[in-house]
């Protein structure tokens, strides 16, 4: 176990040993006209429902876990972490599992340590691949209802984000374009990504 990763696990035990407190548990669904990550398509530009569900702690802890279905089978991720505020500056500190059952020998599965700051309008996000996986830098910025973000994946590409948000009766809304430049095709032309998505969640 990495030392990033025994960091973030001995935080976590030491606000799980205080949860005295209250806990709320939350759940989440979407159906998403194309299930984009970092910019690239996980469902071949088909459309996906995932779900998820979520605890948290009044002392920032949380963990939960969300299934997409992806290909003709699914994508499990497990995550945990502690969020809160430092004056003016939100945090986010965690550690997620990206699991794909049924993958020979396990071998899409990765993980990362996440680490997320906010101040005002702005985000800034940082996640280490751990092992063989890659690192990711996204910053963003939200305006009213539209919101902008920019990412490096390493050794991937680069990608970028708009959206739009927003509530219509019990379902909330999302309409957006991504694009995507593949660093790592001979022709990148040919890997490059582009699309308009629309996810619809339940409120």
């Amino acid at each position: 176990m990495n030392k990033l990763k025994l960091l973030i696990v001995s935080i976590s035990l030491i606000l799980a040993s205080g949860i005295a407190s209250a806990a709320s548990v939350s759940a989440n669904a979407t159906l998403q006209s194309d299930y984009t990550w970092r910019g690239m398509t996980q469902n071949n530009g088909d459309a996906s429902v995932n779900g998820g569900l979520d605890v948290e702690f009044d002392s920032g802890f949380y963990a939960g876990t969300w299934i997409a279905a992806v290909g003709t089978g699914a994508e499990v991720d497990y995550y945990g972490g502690v969020a809160g505020e430092m004056g003016e500056i939100s945090y986010d500190l965690g550690y997620v599992k990206f699991d794909y059952p049924g993958t020979a020998g396990g071998g899409a599965d990765f993980e990362e340590a996440y680490l997320g700051l906010g101040f005002g309008d702005f985000g800034l996000s940082f996640a280490a691949g751990q092992d063989t996986a890659t690192d990711n830098i996204e910053i963003s910025y939200g305006f009213g209802d539209f919101g902008v973000a920019f990412g490096d994946y390493d050794e991937y590409g680069e990608y970028f984000y708009l959206t739009y948000g927003f509530e219509l009766g019990d379902f909330a809304f999302t309409v957006g374009y991504t694009e995507f430049e593949d660093d790592t095709a001979y022709d990148a032309m040919e890997a490059d990504e582009d699309a308009f998505f629309i996810d619809i969640s339940i409120l």
